[in-house]
């Protein structure tokens, strides 16, 4: 063992060289869009060699905000924008892409399209059984995100109706985009939201909503995936990553991901 770090030793004598260590740029937040902004992450390494991005599970957006604004990290992401209380911290958001919004439900219902005003009638427990809305004799269960989440944000601003409903106490709140997608997938008769980007490759089905689908292009319910940092932490690769998240050297991979270009 001795005569092999001699050796490595004598090697970097001779040559000059000495292992550089990889960069890491981590980037914590939300849990909406993670497979996209991954992507984006290895677009990056791509064209520039020897820098990582790091991805981390979720802490959420209300979490991002508060590390990047304590300086614990250099660099978020998030899927709302800075709230009034948030904007001591001084950061800078910047948007890339556009996260579709979607409702899923349990693979053994067969469902396929509900209009806004039978997912209304769902999740205000006006409607359930999935009989009556063309499914079979089964009961519905109705999974729901804490209030804040960033895609119930979406819905109570743009989906017709949501707004105006109490949701029905006969409901199950998860706290994560995985913990939804783990219940729907395993539980009968269950009904979700989420974003398209983590859901369209698990084991549930995405619903159409009067027939539109989350990759036409005129979807009307997305939601923004950004960026934060101080101006502070702007330098580097940093800078170099903002910059090109944003371009549009990134868009086929957005778009291959399931998002749309900001």
């Amino acid at each position: 063992m001795k005569k092999v770090f001699v050796c490595a030793v004598m090697l970097t004598l001779l040559t000059g060289f000495s292992p550089v260590a990889a960069e890491e740029i981590t980037i914590v937040g939300t849990g909406s869009g993670m497979s996209l902004l991954k992507a984006v992450g290895d677009a990056f390494s791509s064209v520039n060699h020897g820098v990582s991005v790091v991805v981390p599970e979720s802490i959420g957006s209300s979490g991002s905000i508060k590390s990047v604004g304590a300086d614990k990290y250099k660099i978020g992401r998030v899927a709302r924008e800075i709230k009034d209380t948030e904007k001591h911290y001084e950061l800078t958001y910047l948007p890339f892409a556009k996260m579709p919004i979607v409702f899923f439900v349990n693979k053994s219902l067969g469902i396929k399209n509900l209009t806004p005003q039978q997912i209304c009638d769902i999740y205000s427990g006006k409607i359930g059984n999935w009989k009556d809305v063309g499914g079979k004799d089964a009961p519905i269960r109705v999974i729901r995100r804490e209030e804040g989440d960033s895609s119930l944000e979406v819905l109570l601003a743009s989906f017709p109706g949501f707004s105006n409903i109490t949701l029905t106490s006969r409901s199950k709140t998860t706290f994560t985009d995985q913990e939804t997608l783990e219940v729907a997938e395993k539980a009968e008769g269950t009904i979700a939201w989420g974003d398209y980007i983590n859901t369209r490759n698990s084991a549930v089905d995405i619903l159409t909503i009067n027939g539109k689908s989350p990759t036409d292009a005129d979807y009307p319910y997305t939601g923004t995936l950004a960026l934060i940092f101080k101006e502070k932490n702007r330098t580097g690769d940093i800078a170099k990553f903002v910059e090109f998240a944003a371009s549009p050297a990134t868009h086929d991979v957005i778009k291959g991901a399931g998002g749309l270009p900001f």
